[in-house]
C-alpha cells in the first residue's frame, strides 16, 4: 500500500559551463547526488537581471530575463552580438543516471543564426534541440544531424524531450508530436546534470527560452528500458470510446485555432462542442455558422468526429434563457419559437458532419425543474429526428451522477411514450478521488434505471477532469493540484471507465479563460491571448493511453489478487483481434499524491493472456522488460512478482500490443 509523502521543490544550482551548438565542449555537472526537479517561467524575475540559479557566460552579448515584444510575457533572452563567442546560459538538476524528461519554448527572433538547448553531462552535449540558419529545427542520432522541420522566426515551439543514460538514447518531441525516437547521445555518458541554451559562436542573433522543466524519471526496479509508448494520431486510431472536450468555443473561454494542432495528435476520436445559438444568432432571424463551420471542418479534417450540445440560451430574445454555465431554458412563445428554428437550422446544416447530439448543459445544476426538463428534451429530441432520423441523442448531461433526477426524467418520459428518443445519457462525476467508490455506484443504479425505463440507452462520462494548479474555476478548484496530480487524477478517471465499458471525454484539451479566472483542467497550458503555451504531462499521458487501448475491448470481472492484500484498481483490455491482455494496476485509494514512490506488489491473474509481458507507467509512456525471473505462468494463470505500483497507473501488457 503506497504512504506517500509530497516531494519538496529544490532550489536552482549553478552551472559554471560554457556551450556551442556545433561543437563540443566540457560541462561541468557538480551537483546534488540525488537530481531535483526543475520548474521555471521567469514570470517572477526583474527585467534585466539573471535568473537565480542560472549561470551566464559571453562577454559580447548576454542573457537576461525580459519582457517578450507583443506579448505580456516575460522569458529569458539570449542576445549574441559576437561571431566569434557563443552566449550561454543554464542551470543543474543534479547528477542523475535516471531518464530526463525536459520540456521547454523555445523562440527565435530570425532564421540566420544558430540557438541550441542542450542536456548535458560531463562530457558535452549528450542531447540538442536547436534552430539552425537554413530554418529548420533539428536534432542528433550521435553525430548525424536529423532535421525535425522548418521553423518560423518570432513564434514560440513547444519542445521536449526524453533522454535515458540507461541506454543512451533520447526521443524528442515538437508541438505535441513525436519527432524522432531511439536517437543516439551526441556524447556517451551514464549520468546527465544540467541543461543548457546558447548560441554558436560563428553567428549573431537573439533567442527566448522558457517554462523550462525537468524530472527524473527512475527505472523500476532496474528493469530494462525498451523504449517509449508511440502515440497514434486519431485518424490512426479510427474509432474509439476515448474523447475529449472542446467546450465553452461558444463563449469565447478557449480559442480553437490555438489547439487545433494538437487535436487529430491526441488520439481520442471525437470531441465535445457546445452549439452556441447566442454566438450564431446574434440578431433575429440571422444565422452566421461561420464559426461553428470552421470548427467542425477542420475537426473532421483531422478525424476526430464533432459531437455537439444543443444548450445555452439567447440574450437576443425576452425569456431567451442563460447564456452559460447554469442557464435556465428560455421560456417565452417567441424564444422557444426561435430556439426551434435554431435546432431545426443546426441539424440540416450539420446532418452529414455531426452523428450525436446532446440536449442542454446540467439541468440540474441549474435548478430546471425535471418536469420543464423532461419537456424540453422532447420538444428538441423531436427536431433532430425530424432532420436527421438516425441521429444519436444524448440528454440529462447532468452535473455530478444525480440519480433522482435521472429517475424522474425516465419515469417521465416512458410515461410520455417517448423513450425512444434517447440514446444516451451523460454525467459529469467530479470527484477528487477519481476511484471513489461512490461514483460507480451511482452509475449502476443508472444502468439498472436505464435497464427498466429506456433499455438500449448507452452511458457517457461526458466531462470530467482535474486543476493543473490551485485556484482554478469550477469543480475541484478549492483542492491543491499540480501537473504530476492532475496527470494522474486523469489517467484514473479515464481507465476506470474505459474499463467498465463506458465512454469517457476529457474536459478539456485546453485550458478555459472564463471572465472571473482561468479554468486550468486543460491538457494544453495557455498564454493570457488563449494561445497554447505547451503540452502538459497530461496530454503525453492521454496520447499514450489511446495509443495502447486502439482496438481493444474491456474485460469485465477479470480475476486478480495482490500479495500484500493491497487496495487496488485492475482493469483490464484485450486485444480484439489476437485476444493479447493489458491490464492497468493502481493505488486508487485517495486523491492524486504528488509522490511517484512505488510499492513492489506481487499480482495474480486467473484467465490471463501474455505471450512476452512488458511494464508500462502510463503517465510517463516508459516501457520496460519484465525480466523472466519476474513472471512465470501455469496454464492461463499468471503471476508476476516485485512489480513497481503506485497511485498512477501502471500496465502489465503484452508488448504486441504495444507501438514503439
Amino acid at each position: 500500500m503506497l504512504t506517500p509523502s509530497p516531494t519538496a521543490r529544490r532550489p536552482f544550482a549553478v552551472l559554471m559551463a560554457g556551450a556551442l551548438v556545433g561543437g563540443l565542449i566540457s560541462v561541468a555537472t557538480a551537483g546534488p547526488a540525488t537530481a531535483a526537479d526543475i520548474t521555471g517561467d521567469f514570470d517572477t524575475t526583474a527585467p534585466g537581471s539573471t535568473p537565480a540559479g542560472w549561470h551566464v557566460t559571453g562577454a559580447a552579448g548576454d542573457a537576461t530575463v525580459q519582457d517578450v515584444p507583443g506579448t505580456v510575457d516575460r522569458s529569458l533572452r539570449l542576445r549574441d552580438t559576437s561571431t566569434s563567442a557563443p552566449v550561454t546560459a543554464g542551470t543543474t538538476f543534479g547528477t542523475t543516471t535516471s531518464t530526463v524528461v525536459a520540456g521547454f519554448r523555445l523562440r527565435a527572433a530570425q532564421t540566420s543564426a544558430t540557438i541550441g538547448v542542450h542536456l548535458d553531462s560531463s562530457g558535452g552535449h549528450s542531447v540538442t534541440v536547436a534552430m539552425g540558419t537554413d530554418g529548420n529545427l533539428y536534432t542528433y542520432n550521435a553525430a548525424e544531424r536529423v532535421d525535425l522541420g522548418a521553423y518560423t522566426p518570432n513564434r514560440w515551439y513547444d519542445i521536449r524531450v526524453a533522454a535515458h543514460p540507461s541506454s543512451g538514447t533520447a526521443d524528442v518531441w515538437v508541438d505535441g508530436s513525436r519527432k524522432a525516437k531511439g536517437l543516439a547521445f551526441r556524447t556517451g555518458t551514464t549520468a546527465l546534470g544540467s541543461i543548457t541554451a546558447g548560441t554558436s559562436g560563428a553567428g549573431t542573433g537573439t533567442a527566448w527560452l522558457d517554462d523550462v522543466r525537468t524530472t527524473t524519471e527512475s527505472a523500476p526496479q532496474g528493469w530494462p528500458r525498451l523504449g517509449s509508448v508511440g502515440p497514434r494520431t486519431a485518424w490512426e486510431v479510427g474509432s474509439s470510446p476515448l474523447l475529449v472536450g472542446a467546450e465553452t468555443l461558444d463563449r469565447d473561454y478557449t480559442d480553437y485555432q490555438a489547439f487545433a494542432p494538437y487535436l487529430g495528435k491526441l488520439g481520442a476520436t471525437s470531441t465535445r462542442l457546445q452549439g452556441g445559438w447566442a454566438k450564431t444568432e446574434k440578431t433575429k432571424g440571422v444565422y452566421d455558422w461561420t464559426w461553428l463551420d470552421r470548427i467542425v471542418d477542420d475537426a473532421r479534417g483531422r478525424s476526430v468526429k464533432p459531437w455537439i450540445q444543443l444548450s445555452y440560451g439567447n440574450g437576443a430574445y425576452t425569456g431567451g434563457g442563460g447564456s452559460g454555465l447554469g442557464g435556465h431554458l428560455p421560456t417565452s412563445p417567441e424564444a422557444l419559437a426561435a430556439w426551434d428554428a435554431w435546432v431545426t437550422a443546426m441539424v440540416k446544416r450539420y446532418e452529414n458532419r455531426v452523428a450525436e447530439w446532446e440536449i442542454w448543459n446540467e439541468p440540474n445544476l441549474a435548478g430546471i425543474p425535471v418536469d420543464d426538463y423532461t419537456d424540453f428534451f422532447i420538444r428538441t429530441a423531436r427536431l433532430v429526428r425530424a432532420e436527421q432520423p438516425d441521429a444519436v441523442i444524448y440528454g440529462l448531461s447532468e452535473a455530478g451522477i444525480d440519480v433522482p433526477y435521472t429517475r424522474d426524467f425516465l419515469v417521465r418520459l416512458a410515461e410520455r411514450g417517448r423513450a425512444d428518443l434517447l440514446d444516451g445519457i451523460s454525467y459529469h462525476p467530479y470527484n477528487p478521488n477519481p476511484d471513489d467508490a461512490w461514483t460507480y455506484g451511482q452509475v449502476q443504479k443508472i444502468r439498472d434505471l436505464i435497464a427498466q425505463y429506456a433499455p438500449g440507452t448507452v452511458l457517457r462520462q461526458g466531462e470530467n477532469g482535474a486543476p493543473s494548479r490551485p485556484g482554478s474555476f469550477g469543480a475541484l478548484g478549492d483542492l491543491d493540484w499540480t501537473e504530476l496530480s492532475q496527470t494522474k487524477w486523469v489517467l484514473r478517471r479515464v481507465l476506470n471507465d474505459l474499463g467498465r465499458g463506458i465512454s469517457t471525454s476529457v474536459f478539456s484539451i485546453s485550458d478555459l479563460h472564463y471572465p472571473s479566472k482561468i479554468n486550468s483542467k486543460g491538457l494544453l497550458q495557455t498564454n493570457t491571448d488563449k494561445s497554447i503555451r505547451y503540452a502538459k504531462p497530461s496530454y503525453y499521458a492521454v496520447q499514450t493511453v489511446a495509443s495502447v487501448l486502439a482496438g481493444t475491448e474491456p474485460l469485465s470481472g477479470y480475476r486478480w489478487s495482490a500479495t500484500p492484500d493491497t487496495p487496488l484498481t485492475v482493469q483490464a483490455f484485450a486485444k480484439r483481434d489476437t485476444g493479447r491482455q493489458i491490464v492497468g494496476v493502481w493505488s486508487g485509494t485517495a486523491k492524486p499524491s504528488e509522490s511517484t514512490t512505488r510499492t513492489a506488489t506481487d499480482l495474480t491473474f486467473l484467465g490471463g493472456n501474455f505471450a512476452d509481458p512488458v511494464y508500462v507507467d502510463v503517465r510517463t509512456g516508459a516501457v520496460h522488460d519484465i525480466p523472466a525471473a519476474n513472471w512465470s505462468v501455469q496454464g492461463t494463470t499468471y503471476t508476476f512478482k516485485d512489480i513497481p505500483v503506485y497511485d498512477s497507473p501502471v500496465l502489465i501488457a503484452d508488448r504486441s500490443v504495444i507501438k514503439f
